[in-house]
């Protein structure tokens, strides 16, 4: 074939041959980007800094370093977070916030891309980028407290409506209007002398109602000026190990126990010895005799996450070696006001000759926990320091919140609250267990609570919880898993999920959902 011939024919082929369109040239181009992109992101495992703020810093200096230039398609946070080795939804987390901030779009259908405008706030994006430049290198100086305080991330689930979320009431049944009306007549009543901080231990007629409530629902007579007014349970323990501990002083634990609480003991670098839970409570024998601890947290109307019981005997013998060691008895009463099949047994403090426990109590689970009231009941020695505690720490919770809930509780509608979500929440939990029993056949296994706002799901053997719960929670299912509550590892992996906060019409799809991804999940690890 001529030479002529055969470059005509080329050009013809040339023309029928499919060419790159701008399209493809963008696609391939993003995936170099994205591939050097990928090279480019280290991510420090050692909890100085959150994965999800390391990952989000690094996306951003790229962008304002010219790494990913305006309209540059971002890998899929599934696949990122393959390749970064970190959950989906800490990459979420930092795509939302870059997204938040101007420096990617989120395109329906399409991806998440880089902006191609500049962000209107560039100059405090660049000074925080540099900030972060020089934190690498200089770290910030802190105290131990702070230095701890720096390892944890913030609870992203305080805003969280999804069902099945623990812990949380039944907000669509509060009685808003009543509650309404005691705050806007408690404000209206504001008077010159409430107006100020008012008594370092707490307004005194709810200190009356609170002691006469305890009297009648929990055998515990004791006096209104025993009573101390907190901001809240977790201002309650804090004040606690302060008063009552030194660093380096050991405090007995339940493992597995509540998570915020042991992180608030370490953080104050308390030394916690760790005592099992069994059938019957904290098993404090061993762990008591062996390290003399100064006090011990115990939660004995409903351990969390487990939901035992502290049996009498173990009570009176909690009792006795604090009488003996001259230790203290902090007793959160977690949840006692939920029971659905025998009445509770007394507290520890109301059968306490020694005068050793300092019991903690909250309106947390039986209103809302914004309210943020909690309260002490003390032995009378004990009243002085507390008080003052609270005074130079905290001041105390607002006047005006006091005074409403004094009036709340004096006027018989807490009372009445309370009978009607313990009816509700009975009902709940039953339709909570027959749904699923019904679904979780052969992949889980339900512990029936006998009180609380919880109930336990046991998951097969094998199975990472945190993962199980990951999944779940991008299925829209809220759960936390035990090993999140364990300084040991646990003997079998399990979840935490509430059903007080839970509709009928959410419990067949929630778990429904849930029971899928429990499937899929032991589908893997077969």
């Amino acid at each position: 074939m001529p030479n002529c011939m055969r470059r005509r024919w080329r050009s013809c082929a040339g023309t029928d041959a499919r060419r790159p369109g701008l399209e493809d040239e963008q696609e391939i181009m993003a995936k170099r980007k994205s591939g050097a992109l990928l090279t480019q992101i280290r991510l420090a495992r050692d909890g100085m800094v959150s994965l999800r703020r390391q990952l989000e810093d690094q996306l951003r200096e790229a962008i304002l370093g010219g790494l990913l230039t305006g309209g540059t398609r971002l890998p899929s946070s599934r696949a990122l977070a393959e390749e970064l080795e970190v959950s989906r939804p800490t990459v979420v987390q930092a795509l939302d916030g870059l997204v938040a901030e101007g420096f990617l779009e989120s395109r329906h259908g399409s991806g998440t891309f880089v902006a191609r405008s500049i962000p209107p706030h560039l100059p405090l994006a660049v000074r925080r980028a540099e900030w972060g430049k020089d934190s690498a290198i200089r770290p910030l100086r802190l105290s131990r407290v702070g230095a701890h305080f720096a390892l944890l991330d913030a609870d992203i689930t305080a805003h969280d409506t999804r069902p099945f979320l623990p812990n949380v009431p039944a907000y669509d049944r509060f009685p808003f209007a009543l509650w309404q009306k005691c705050v806007n007549r408690q404000t209206r009543q504001l008077y010159r002398t409430s107006m100020g901080y008012g008594d370092p231990a707490g307004f005194a007629p709810l200190r009356r109602a609170i002691a006469e409530y305890l009297a009648l629902h929990r055998g515990d007579d004791c006096d209104a000026d025993q009573i101390v007014i907190t901001p809240g349970g977790h201002a309650a323990f804090m004040i606690a190990a302060l008063v009552l501990t030194d660093p380096g002083d050991g405090i007995l634990f339940e493992d597995p126990g509540p998570l915020i609480t042991r992180k608030l003991f370490e953080s104050l670098d308390r030394k916690l010895v760790l005592t099992p839970v069994d059938g019957d409570g904290m098993d404090f024998t061993e762990a008591a005799g062996a390290a003399l601890p100064r006090m011990a947290f115990t939660m004995p109307s409903r351990q969390h996450p487990l939901g035992r019981t502290l049996s009498l005997n173990r009570r009176i013998g909690l009792l006795e070696w604090a009488e003996r060691s001259d230790a203290w008895i902090v007793e959160d009463d977690y949840d006692s006001e939920f029971r659905y099949t025998a009445r509770p047994l007394p507290s520890i403090r109301s059968i306490d000759r020694f005068g050793r426990v300092i019991y903690v109590g909250t309106f947390s689970k039986a209103l809302f926990p914004a309210l943020r009231v909690g309260y002490f009941v003390l032995p009378p020695a004990l009243v002085g320091p507390f008080r003052n505690a609270v005074a130079l720490m905290f001041r105390g919770p607002p006047m005006a919140m006091q005074m409403a809930l004094a009036e709340f509780i004096a006027e018989g509608h807490f009372a009445t609250h309370l009978r009607r979500m313990r009816d509700l929440y009975a009902v709940r939990r039953q339709d909570f267990l027959d749904e699923a029993y019904r679904v979780g056949v052969g992949l889980f296994d339900v512990e029936r609570p006998d009180s609380g706002m919880n109930a336990l799901v046991w998951l097969p053997d094998g199975l990472d919880d945190r993962l199980v719960a990951e999944a779940a929670l991008m299925a829209g299912v809220h759960s936390y898993p035990l090993t999140d509550y364990c300084v040991r590892p646990v003997a079998r992996p399990a979840l935490i999920l509430g059903f007080a906060g839970v509709q009928h019409h959410q419990l067949g799809p929630g778990l429904g959902a849930l029971a899928s991804v429990i499937a899929d999940r032991a589908g893997r690890a077969s």
